[in-house]
């Protein structure tokens, strides 16, 4: 008697195990979703912080590259040139910005370059 309730039993306890495991996988799924998220988020933030900084550090390369090798040309020429050197430099490491946002960062090295050559002079 007791062996056919157990028989009787066995299929029920299985689909219950089964839907155990499955409802364990699903809370797994769900969980590594989450911190999936979370991971591009910081990511996403802590890069674009990176790219800023790397994207700064490339303007006052070409302000000083515009500076040097067009020394007696006009400042629109030098700006041109150095909007120029960015975009180049910028492409090739993938990362994309407007034309406003470069001149942005010029500008920006220009006055820093300006300042420390009244200062040195």
């Amino acid at each position: 008697m007791k062996e056919q309730l157990i028989e009787a039993a066995q299929p029920y306890v299985t689909i219950i195990v089964m839907a155990f495991f499955s409802l364990l996988a699903s809370i797994a799924t769900g969980a590594i979703k989450k911190a999936q998220k979370k991971a591009e988020q910081y990511y996403m933030a802590n890069t674009s912080v990176k790219d800023r900084e790397l994207f700064h550090k490339v303007g006052v390369e070409a302000v000083a590259y515009a500076e040097s090798v067009f020394k007696g040309s006009e400042g629109d020429k030098k700006l041109r040139e150095a909007i120029d050197y960015v975009i180049g430099k910028l492409r090739v490491m993938g990362i994309n910005v407007t034309e406003q946002e470069i001149r942005a960062v010029i500008e920006k090295a220009v006055q820093d370059y300006n300042a420390n050559a009244k200062k040195s002079a």
